[in-house]
């Protein structure tokens, strides 16, 4: 359910304060900003906006320090107006708390601004790991599924190449985000054969595919292989468990006495 940004100030000591016209100079922007990457021509876009039209949404500050005010939402505003040479900008002061206001920041830039793949994933990360929040809490704030939550979370771990692909628009998620089953090296070699061939997301989900069936194929000949010479060293049967990067390996043995010849073996 979508949640708008007043509905997200949980303290009961935050106070609303009329729109006021702040000057940009006394602006500090925001430590919490989980948008990266501003492009250009969208910024001029906004800035030819606001110069014909005015600023329609005013931007959310809170009181800081020296007669300052730190940037809760609006940031993109806010550089907007800095083009079009504004001296002020209008804004409506929160009294929030830290983490109330890097989850405002936050759900504008999903809900508003369309943030990025990566700063998205970064941002969830920021409110779980600064604010102790699980995936539901997270997922409740910024009014989106927990599936997606987990899915943005998850393109973290790709290899760095891709995560600049994804931040510069090279690559969109559903072409990389099959790649994440695999391992650094292996995403970076099918990453190189995306941008070459131009590949679908399905055209990926294939390639992984059958990589993986490759990968497990081979992977179950060395299992098989080990098991043989663990059941001939010992003379018990042998289970081994992999999922292709780490498992276990189980001894079975019927009585104490088969034990014990297991624990000779092993001196």
């Amino acid at each position: 359910m979508k949640r708008e940004l007043s509905d997200l100030i949980q303290s009961k000591n935050a106070r609303d304060f009329e729109t006021k016209e702040i000057l940009i100079e006394e602006i500090k922007e925001s430590p919490t900003q989980a948008r990266t990457e501003f492009k250009e021509e969208d910024l001029r876009g906004l800035a030819a906006s606001i110069e014909a039209n005015g600023i329609l949404q005013p931007l959310v500050v809170q009181i800081g320090y020296n007669d300052t005010y730190k940037l809760i939402a609006g940031e993109r505003r806010l550089k907007a107006a800095k083009i079009i040479g504004l001296d002020s900008v209008p804004c409506i002061i929160k009294d929030v708390s830290k983490r109330d206001a890097a989850v405002m920041g936050l759900v504008e830039n999903i809900q508003r601004e369309k943030l990025g793949p990566i700063d998205e994933s970064n941002g969830f990360k920021q409110l779980i790991a600064e604010y102790s929040l699980s995936i539901n809490e997270v997922s409740s704030l910024v009014g989106k599924s927990r599936s997606y939550v987990s899915n943005a979370l998850r393109l973290s771990g790709l290899e760095d190449s891709i995560v600049k692909g994804l931040v510069s628009g090279k690559v969109k998620v559903g072409q990389v985000r099959p790649l994440l089953s695999l391992d650094h090296k292996t995403q970076k070699d099918i990453y190189k054969e995306i941008l070459l061939l131009n590949m679908s997301s399905r055209d990926v989900e294939d390639r992984v595919s059958d990589l993986l069936g490759k990968l497990n194929e081979k992977n179950s000949e060395e299992i098989l292989h080990a098991k043989t010479i663990f059941e001939d060293y010992f003379g018990k049967q042998v289970v081994i468990k992999s999922n292709g990067k780490k498992g276990k390996i189980e001894i079975k043995f019927r009585n104490k006495e088969d034990l014990i010849s297991i624990l000779m073996k092993l001196r």
